[in-house]
């Protein structure tokens, strides 16, 4: 009998402990339905509120500035010419190309008066010369103009002291043509889709740039409208009386700026397309979590942004050939994410065949920030993000029906923010192995919905690209410099780096890359290989080394390594490295040569009307010097020749030439000054060799991050799941033991 006591008094015991850890499971899942929850990837301490979001604040008041876009095609606001007009997101996508020229009132100038930001301030009469050029293309007639131009790079005099009735050059713009249908309403977080055309489109201004954060707008920034119809491209041609038996070469422009900010406009391609015979193209594409948003799922499989890149390159080359330009001969070029960018689309299966070359200012299509490679990284990035605005995270469906209807385009732009891993928070999403929405959305299938084949680099090794590629590539000397000079900690310092800061900004390194299989090893690495042993506690010394070790691993490592790849592979290889300066910037020595510096050389600034530029960037005609001259006019001939022969210097350019890269030796044109320059070879071969083939093997893994532990999406179902099967057990546990305890029971009795 004792015996039978005692076995039923465990048997209550164990019962207890079941039927605790069956409570504990249910209030779990009840938990997990409760949108109150806090993730462990949230920002900030504060949590859900159904009402306001996070924290105190309303999200209907974002504090968002910018500055809404307004219809500028008739110089009037659109309510007096076009009734039909309303930029609201009610409105008929097609009913904005429906204008008829014959029911406007006549009016002066270029379609409204002269335009200084597009067409200069110094202007011919506009009685004398002829202003309007119109084009026929698939979608439609286009309205474009002429701009007449009175600076050049070979001016023996400067246009100030020439009469403003000398023009040297004529060239046709048209600005703000439509790419695709605007993504909006039922278009957000989906690839762009094919436009259904127009009777006459009147490209006479810029279309507004997509949704960035407003640190990025104004008219000191140069981007002065921001809506989410923004998918519009701009092209400048060469003047011609007639169409040409064989079109000049596309240079086709892709804007940088870390897949979060930036606008076709703030590249006026005048210059270049005037007086180097190519036809230029600059596009919008949408940004940040617009663009790449990414659930690792077929609620938001991401990738809108590059997919709108793939749609603007395939309507350049089914078009171009009505602006007098080549589709055979398409250059990709861009800065950062734009040189990110073109790589991709030069082994991306929907568009290798359209890329016949390729220039990379200052990226890479094999960095790590280029492709979020890791589907889990992609998905806490974007949880993150939506609890920033207050949006559930109980589901990956839930989390973009918030986003897509309840969210404003200035809340979803102005949402900035610092993702847990890696550089920046947006890029395109490796998304191979994505399930993606079947064909019942109107006017989507399948297909429109993956990017990606296969990685970048298993692209590269397995020649998927054009059979005639060539490849240009350089990186300034300074690149990381803007990373500093961002910095409110260091501008608060005065931008002095002290030893106790940069180890703390190394360990911030190894944190944000989440090297856990060896974070000590990794830190004491870096430290080691960019101490300046010389003089380790000389501040100047370690701010330096502080932008080699940001400049090598974001920017010259990959530019290093993609080189190889193509030399390895007989892929003609040019390569360069910006050593100079603007000197009518005067940077500071330890910025001089920043990030994309190339950019106002490109657009030929030191020749262009000052209103052509954001009003951070103008500077008086007569502040350029004779090199910041003889600089531009050398990126933008060698861009240009690029593009027309696939060699930037079939004959020497100022005194400088490009050696083709070779294995082994890499040579690259080191670019100080016109007549000042050299060719050289292995430009910090030891630097790249440390983070894209030594720091692997000290962190124990093939790649230089390391994914975060992930949360996995709750379903609705799971929770109920979860419950019953719990209870289940429970109860069979129970019986199990009931038995158990009986024929224990029974024993003892005989």
């Amino acid at each position: 009998m004792a015996a039978a006591a005692h076995a039923f008094h465990l048997v209550s015991h164990l019962l207890g402990i079941v039927l605790f850890f069956a409570c504990i499971a249910g209030t779990s899942s009840q938990d997990a339905q409760n949108p109150q929850q806090r993730s462990r990837y949230a920002s900030g301490s504060s949590y859900y509120n159904p009402r306001g979001g996070y924290g105190d604040q309303p999200h209907s008041e974002p504090g968002y500035k910018t500055y809404f876009y307004k219809d500028r095609r008739y110089g009037y606001q659109p309510s007096y010419l076009d009734p039909y007009y309303n930029r609201g997101p009610t409105r008929a996508p097609e009913d904005r190309f429906h204008y008829d020229v014959t029911e406007r009132i006549p009016l002066p100038g270029i379609l409204g008066g002269w335009r200084p930001d597009l067409q200069g301030r110094e202007r011919p009469d506009s009685k004398n010369l002829e202003r309007d050029v119109f084009v026929t293309t698939h979608y439609g007639n286009v309205q474009g103009f002429k701009v007449h131009l009175y600076d050049h790079p070979e001016a023996r005099h400067r246009p100030w002291s020439l009469p403003v009735e000398r023009v040297t050059a004529t060239v046709n713009v048209f600005l703000g043509i439509p790419y695709a249908m605007p993504p909006i309403k039922e278009g957000r977080f989906k690839p762009p889709r094919i436009h259904k055309g127009w009777n006459l489109m009147q490209a006479v201004d810029w279309g507004p740039a997509c949704p960035q954060p407003s640190q990025y707008t104004g008219a000191t920034k140069g981007i002065r409208d921001i809506d989410e119809d923004c998918l519009y491209l701009n092209i400048f041609s060469p003047n011609v009386e007639s169409g040409l038996a064989r079109g000049y070469p596309v240079m086709f422009y892709i804007h940088g700026g870390e897949f979060v900010h930036g606008a076709s406009n703030l590249f006026p391609a005048h210059i270049l397309a005037g007086f180097y015979n190519v036809t230029v193209v600059s596009i919008n594409y949408r940004l940040g979590a617009l663009g790449f948003l990414s659930t690792g799922d077929e609620n938001s499989p991401g990738n809108y942004g590059i997919l709108d890149q793939a749609m603007a390159l395939r309507w350049v080359y089914d078009n171009i050939r009505f602006f007098n330009g080549d589709p055979e001969k398409i250059t990709l070029f861009g800065p950062g994410a734009g040189a990110a960018s073109a790589g991709l689309l030069m082994v991306a299966p929907r568009t290798r065949d359209m890329v016949s070359k390729v220039i990379a200012q200052s990226g890479s299509a094999l960095a790590d920030w280029a492709v979020i490679v890791d589907k889990y990284r992609a998905q806490n990035t974007s949880r993150v993000y939506a609890q920033m605005l207050g949006c559930s995270i109980e589901s990956s469906w839930k989390l973009v029906q918030c986003l897509k209807d309840g969210r404003s385009i200035y809340e979803l732009g102005n949402a900035e923010f610092q993702p847990h891993v890696g550089m920046f928070p947006w890029a395109p999403v490796y998304d191979v192995n994505f399930t993606v929405p079947r064909d019942y959305y109107d006017s989507w299938s399948a297909s429109d919905w993956h990017f990606f084949s296969e990685e970048p680099e298993e692209s590269i090794k397995t020649r998927k690209y054009r059979h005639d590629i060539m490849y240009m590539a350089g990186v300034t000397t300074q690149e990381a410099s803007f990373i500093l000079y961002n910095n409110a900690t260091l501008a608060r310092n005065d931008f002095i780096m002290t030893p106790e800061m940069f180890d703390q900004k190394i360990w911030e390194l190894v944190l944000r890359y989440n090297y856990t299989l060896n974070p000590w090893g990794v830190y004491e690495a870096i430290k080691y290989m960019y101490t300046y042993w010389p003089d380790p506690n000389n501040v100047t010394h370690i701010r330096e080394q502080y932008i080699n070790l940001l400049s090598d691993f974001h920017y010259v490592a990959p530019h290093d390594k993609i080189a190889k790849m193509l030399v390895e592979r007989n892929v003609p290889v040019f390569l360069y490295v910006l050593n100079t300066t603007i000197e009518a910037f005067n940077l500071p020595f330890w910025r001089r040569v920043p990030h994309d510096l190339e950019h106002m050389l490109l657009t030929g600034a030191p020749f262009m009307d000052v209103e052509f530029f954001p009003e951070k960037l103008r500077l008086r005609r007569d502040m350029w010097t004779d090199n910041d001259r003889n600089m531009s006019h050398f990126f933008m001939k060698a861009y240009s020749n690029f593009a027309h022969f696939g060699n930037p210097t079939p004959s020497q350019i100022l005194g400088l030439h490009f050696d083709v890269a070779k294995f082994g030796q890499l040579k690259y044109l080191n670019i100080n000054t016109t007549y000042n320059s050299s060719i050289l070879i292995n430009y910090r071969q030891t630097e790249s060799a440390f983070w894209s083939q030594y720091l692997p093997t000290v962190i124990g893994r093939l790649v230089p991050t390391y994914p975060p532990v992930t949360e996995y999406w709750w379903e609705p179902a799971q929770p109920l799941q979860i419950a019953f099967w719990s209870m289940s057990t429970a109860c069979l546990l129970l019986i199990v033991m009931s038995a158990v305890c009986c024929m224990l029971w029974r024993n003892a009795k005989r």
